[in-house]
């Protein structure tokens, strides 16, 4: 899995990223508000990716923060929210008024993000506004503090293992406090999830 990448911007698009690292060329789509934030074309850029394997297809998802990259997996497990609809949403709202509107339950902000009717919108508010409580990094949003990478790693250790994200988010709050080293933490982890 390819989970960052850190090189030269060689192009960049409203939608797209072509970053060179170690002398291969990455193309990574990206929402406008990432689209916004990249520096001129030859400037030295990292992108915190999401590799999306389809059938016939495998792509590449860059993100300006972990915290975009974050609400972009929350957006697409909720059903009719594909890739393409989440992308749209990160870039049609800021982070923090995004997650305020589905805090909020705020459907008339979230139709306006093009592609997204009334339905999609209150599904939205629906399965993702309680989910978003324990979500590390969009509490205080407005910082946009870099994500923790103890806190990253732990959490991907377990998602990998194949434990799903809610389930793995109290966890990883629950031993924040007390950062144990990584592999003591993830040992705690496991028998917490495992009770």
């Amino acid at each position: 899995m390819i989970g960052r990448l850190r090189g030269e911007l060689i192009q960049k698009l409203p939608n797209l990223a072509v970053i060179e690292c170690a002398g291969v060329g990455y193309w990574a789509a990206i929402s406008l508000s990432t689209y916004g934030l990249l520096p001129e074309a030859g400037s030295q850029v990292v992108l915190y990716t999401e590799l999306l394997v389809r059938e016939n297809e495998i792509s590449l998802l860059g993100f300006s923060a972990t915290q975009e990259r974050e609400l972009y997996r929350m957006l697409v497990k909720v059903d009719g929210v594909g890739p393409k609809l989440a992308l749209a949403a990160l870039g049609a709202l800021s982070l923090e008024d995004l997650v305020r509107a589905i805090r909020g339950r705020d459907v008339k902000v979230l139709t306006r993000i093009p592609g997204v009717g009334k339905k999609t919108a209150e599904k939205m508010c629906f399965e993702l506004s309680e989910k978003m409580g324990g979500l590390s990094g969009l509490d205080g949003l407005s910082g946009m503090p870099s994500g923790d990478p103890w806190e990253e790693s732990l959490r991907s250790a377990l998602t990998n293992l194949g434990f799903k994200e809610d389930a793995v988010l109290p966890v990883v709050v629950e031993l924040r406090d007390s950062k144990p080293p990584l592999v003591e933490a993830i040992r705690q982890a496991l028998k917490a999830l495992q009770r």
